[in-house]
């Protein structure tokens, strides 16, 4: 990955991730990506090794429940994920790992439990396509995020901002009561998880300390349901809750981003960074009951 392919990546400005070359055509597809067929009970790669860099897995779904895909490093932790596979579809999943070393898939067929994994190795890079020093967690964050828009969202810009939005299915999260960590599940009714992402057009960084409230508007212009938003960490910081939305069918998304909380440095003369919020709104939102 070379600078500008850095700089395209944290701008989040919607240019293709470069595809890593390995294999040949019996091992991926004419795009670059390792195929992935993913079962019930299975999980068969065409692949399990490939060059450091860029690497796309292209995960079609075989089997009869929605399923996920994982890439996880050798500590645990999630280099990629392809989430709500439908059976009969397919996903294209690319991942930017600078480091060799053994790496495990994993297809989650239900979307629980540990899967079924198997070993990834990863292989040095040839010194022409060496990555520059980005912490691997930094090229990850943002990787996963530009993936998950394209999947499940949008993105638009406002003034010195890009508004970015991603739908899912309703989510369980840990928060904080008298100083201990209570895990909290979906409460009846909640049908999605509605995400927010509020970037810096100029640097392409995710701003802290956003006060976001969304609301939830249906084709007859009432608004069905409004929240003021969390911050998460994840495998990105965003900002996101759960929301009851009555029916599938397609919505408006409006938020409302107030200026940031944070203090700002800078000279007496200078106009302070991102001092005013923004209003974007979303249309044609499709809102099913499988998201």
């Amino acid at each position: 990955m070379n600078t500008r392919t850095v700089f395209s990546l944290l701008g989040i400005g919607g240019t293709s991730l470069l595809l890593a070359a390995c294999g040949g055509e019996s091992a991926q597809s004419r795009a670059g990506a390792i195929h992935v067929e993913a079962g019930d009970t299975t999980c068969q790669l065409a692949s399990t090794t490939a060059s450091a860099g860029s690497i796309s897995f292209e995960i079609a779904n075989k089997g009869g429940e929605i399923t996920e895909f994982y890439l996880y490093g050798a500590d645990g932790r999630v280099i990629s994920e392809a989430e709500n596979i439908a059976p009969g579809t397919s996903r294209t999943m690319t991942a930017q790992v600078t480091e060799p070393g053994k790496y495990t898939t994993a297809c989650k067929p239900g979307m629980r439990g540990d899967g079924i994994r198997d070993e990834f190795a990863v292989t040095a890079a040839g010194a022409a396509a060496a990555a520059p020093a980005v912490p691997q967690g930094v090229v990850t964050q943002y990787t996963l995020l530009e993936q998950e828009i394209k999947d499940g969202g949008g993105q638009t810009t406002a003034g010195p901002w890009r508004v970015a939005y991603i739908v899912e299915g309703a989510e369980a999260w840990y928060h904080n009561e008298n100083g201990q960590q209570h895990f909290r599940e979906p409460a009846p009714g909640e049908t999605h998880h509605i995400e927010i992402i509020p970037i810096e057009a100029a640097t392409g960084r995710i701003v802290p300390e956003v006060p976001i409230a969304v609301e939830v508007v249906d084709s007859a212009g009432k608004v069905v349901d409004s929240k003021e938003l969390n911050f998460y960490y994840a495998e990105f910081f965003h900002y996101a809750t759960n929301f009851s939305i009555p029916q599938a069918g397609t919505y408006t998304l409006r938020a409302k981003l107030d200026p940031p909380t944070f203090l700002r440095h800078g000279e007496e003369n200078e106009q302070p960074a991102l001092a005013d919020g923004a209003q974007v709104s979303f249309e044609n939102v499709e809102l099913k009951p499988e998201n």
